[in-house]
């Protein structure tokens, strides 16, 4: 995880070198969800990217591959949930429907287990194809071989799947950064975002951080020059300060 007090001491001071004023907490909790995400979502594209050098025989072997190590990195937000339901399909009378977590960022894969029985669901994005495969002798929908409509919630046919289980990689979130109640320095916070909370702020821009209610990102350390380059660009374009969007690539790679 990546700590919260570096990454805003950090950007804080970046402002303050161009003498701009210090960034207090608040303005810094506006970018800083949103620039885990951004990062998040780039994680997903180097995972691309490395999938490419991978075909090509180009990535290196071992615990120096790219592929590897985004890999690696994503795989700490796959989460996986049986879901459960007893309502019909919403567009299709012959399906039931069971709804997406909130926290779905991209969904992995889909099955039914019957006991000692695994049967995968073929899954399809695309409602224009749903009525084809339906109608199909060949291809319709059975217990054994069923599929999934993915949509704002997941339409499984046939009728009878009454219950999946469902592996998706989540949204990130935060982590405590103290034991606090019943968790653990560490733990992930599912209901927030990274923030930074003051018990006290000097006239200076110095801040004292309430440890029990500020928490870290989630995402891997490595991945902290690419966090403080998205809240400082951010913070840049708002204070309308080319300066601080363009060199704080300079400044987070001396970090």
């Amino acid at each position: 995880m990546i700590s919260v007090i570096e990454v805003y001491n950090t950007v804080r001071d970046l402002c303050n070198k161009d003498q701009k004023g210090f960034v207090t907490p608040r303005v810094f909790n506006t970018f800083a969800e949103i620039a885990q995400q951004n990062v998040f979502n780039e994680m997903f594209k180097e995972l691309g990217g490395a999938k490419s050098l991978r075909a090509r025989n180009l990535d290196a072997a071992g615990k120096d591959s790219v592929y590897r190590g985004v890999k690696e990195d994503i795989s700490a937000f796959t989460t996986e949930v049986a879901l459960e339901t007893d309502q019909t399909g919403a567009n299709y009378t012959d399906a039931n429907l069971f709804n997406k977590p909130a926290d779905v960022f991209r969904i992995v894969s889909l099955h039914v287990v019957d006991g000692t029985d695994y049967y995968p669901i073929e899954i399809l994005h695309d409602s224009d194809k749903m009525p084809l495969i339906l109608s199909s002798n060949l291809s319709a929908p059975t217990t054994e071989y069923p599929v999934a409509l993915v949509s704002r919630n997941l339409e499984v046919f046939p009728s009878d799947v009454n219950s999946v289980v469902l592996t998706y990689y989540r949204q990130p979130a935060s982590k405590y950064a103290s034991s606090v109640g019943g968790f653990s320095y560490g733990d992930v916070d599912a209901t927030s975002g990274p923030r930074l909370v003051a018990s006290s702020q000097m006239d200076d821009g110095f801040v004292v951080p309430d440890i029990n209610s500020s928490r870290h990102f989630e995402l891997a350390e490595h991945y902290k020059s690419e966090v403080i380059f998205e809240i400082a660009r951010m913070i840049g374009i708002r204070l309308r300060d080319e300066f601080i969007a363009v060199n704080s690539t300079q400044e987070t790679n001396s970090k």
